[in-house]
């Protein structure tokens, strides 16, 4: 209590000295807390974005393997290709729930399936104005089905179906969970007339957009003929049952008809795969050139998502799912938790930034404080002589000393805090706008160099398709912090202001052990 006492005196005593020391601290308590507070809202943006985030993966055969072990055998040559050795990489609906044994309580999936078909005679698809057309647009092209989460290429022996591209894209939906991108509160789709089908229906009913409606003269209730474009006398009559709305722009040059999104048509899962089970009941088996047999059964994708309560699910089933009977041939991935991982990048960035300047302004502090102290106590030394000589242990003055130290410090940082508290939102929103301009000008210097407008993201290095564009997925970056400045910040500041007042108070320590009275003394005499 006396060693509290006296230091408190020693303060009172010599103000311009420790307003000083005070002001020095403070510097220091500023900058570290900025900085940690930075570093603390970084961690809190990730885990409640991470916490928000709807997480999917898909099941996708692992195409860098396949062909490391094509050119490990000698396959990889050119010409040595043989498009039959994908035959059995498809995965069917029976193995993905198979494998959805392996999702914890509160996981969930959904699945689609995918055909193209033609119109006849008395549709159109929107943006086409003849028949002519309609002959152009359709054309047909091998299909790996190796697209993540998907299955599209069959085939049994030597024979093979053909994604054929026609008019029109039929999607079939297990159910409205699966529809959830598109008609939900984030989505773009909206019902404009009638009504939307019933997911578990089996009946030929489906919505179309209101652009084919309108260029077709369509109402709810009519009925449309879709065409086999493997075979046309293969014919299917769908009753409309709802008008679909996109409230997003779908301008721009469609390579084909089924590539516009105003000629989607939706579904659901069992009636569009009772067309395709229609389809492969009367399939006519033809000779190609190559000999093998092409199957004029309608061809189908099947797009299996699994989803999942948070990430510690996903992680879980990306490890027990090889145990349920997949093939290591195959990979799980998220695209969710990859547009996650990118959208952390320049708060990851501020947050090392941040790190760094914590270190580098925490050294230079402790030397400053070192420094000081150090002639701090040469003044004192005759103080120090004093209070040794009238019988105080050694210990007990350094002890003193470093309390000084100590309560100044804890001044300083209490005041540093309340300027952080109100500085470090601004602060960390301001350098993370300029950290988001940086990457995005990065960007755009790569979409200059592609050729491609300001307005596209470019992702370099993605593993796309063939023929694929680059940066048809745009990055969106987490821009703005809510709160920084927490009780841990606060907890982790007091541990650095008691780390300065060590560091520094050694100096007094062993200046103060190293000290005799009765030389002091003398030396002042």
């Amino acid at each position: 209590m006396y060693i509290i006492k006296n230091a408190f005196k020693s303060i009172a005593r010599n103000k311009a000295r420790n307003i000083l020391i005070g002001v020095i601290v403070l510097v220091i308590a500023t900058a570290s807390c900025v900085a940690l507070s930075i570093r603390q809202a970084a961690e809190t943006a990730k885990e409640d974005t991470l916490d928000s985030l709807t997480i999917t993966a898909q099941i996708s055969y692992d195409r860098s393997k396949a062909m490391s072990n094509m050119q490990a055998s000698g396959q990889g040559g050119k010409g040595n290709f043989d498009i039959s050795s994908l035959a059995g990489t498809t995965l069917s609906l029976e193995d993905y729930l198979n494998y959805a044994e392996a999702e914890n309580e509160g996981d969930s999936y959904y699945y689609t399936i995918t055909a193209s078909l033609n119109a006849n005679d008395d549709l159109l698809p929107y943006g086409s104005t003849t028949s002519e057309d309609e002959d152009e647009s359709t054309t047909t092209q091998p299909y790996t089905g190796l697209d993540q989460g998907t299955s599209t290429m069959r085939g049994s022996g030597n024979k093979f179906s053909f994604m054929v591209q026609g008019d029109f894209s039929i999607t079939g939906y297990s159910s409205y969970d699966a529809m959830i991108s598109l008609f939900g509160e984030d989505g773009t789709y909206s019902i404009s007339d009638g009504q939307m089908f019933d997911e578990e229906s089996s009946d030929l009913v489906c919505v179309i957009s209101d652009e084919l409606a309108m260029y077709n003269e369509l109402l709810v209730g009519d009925t449309i003929t879709l065409v086999n474009p493997n075979n046309e006398d293969e014919t299917y009559s769908l009753t409309i049952s709802g008008i679909y709305t996109n409230s997003a722009s779908s301008e721009g040059n469609q390579t084909f008809a089924m590539s516009d999104p105003a000629n989607n048509i939706y579904m659901s899962y069992n009636a569009l795969n009772s067309i395709i089970t229609s389809s492969k009941a009367i399939e006519n088996a033809e000779t190609n050139d190559s000999v093998n047999e092409t199957s004029t059964a309608l061809t189908s994708q099947l797009n299996f998502t699994y989803t999942f309560a948070n990430s510690d699910n996903y992680y879980n089933f990306a490890e027990k799912i090889y145990d349920y009977g997949l093939s290591t041939d195959y990979i799980i991935s998220s695209t969710d938790l990859s547009a996650y991982e990118n959208s952390l990048t320049p708060l990851n960035t501020l947050s090392t930034m941040a790190g760094w300047f914590f270190l580098i302004v925490l050294a230079i502090g402790g030397i400053i404080l070192v420094v000081f102290n150090i002639f701090n106590l040469r003044e004192r030394k005759y103080e120090i002589g004093v209070l040794t000589a009238i019988g105080m242990k050694k210990h007990k003055v350094a002890t003193q000393f470093i309390t000084e130290l100590f309560a100044v410090t804890l001044i300083a940082i209490v005041i540093g805090t309340s300027i952080d508290s109100a500085i470090s939102v601004p602060v960390t929103n301001s350098l993370l706008a300029n950290q988001i301009e940086s990457a995005e000008a990065s960007f755009n210097a790569i979409n200059e160099n592609f050729g491609f407008s300001k307005d596209t993201n470019v992702n370099v290095g993605s593993n796309k398709m063939p023929g694929s564009r680059p940066g048809t997925t745009s990055i969106s970056y987490i821009d703005s912090i809510s709160s920084a400045t927490n009780l841990t910040v606060v907890l982790q500041l007091i541990a650095v202001g008691i780390l300065l007042t060590i560091i520094s108070g050694l100096a007094a320590l062993i200046s103060i052990m190293r000290y005799e009275p009765l030389k002091i003394l003398s030396s002042r005499s």
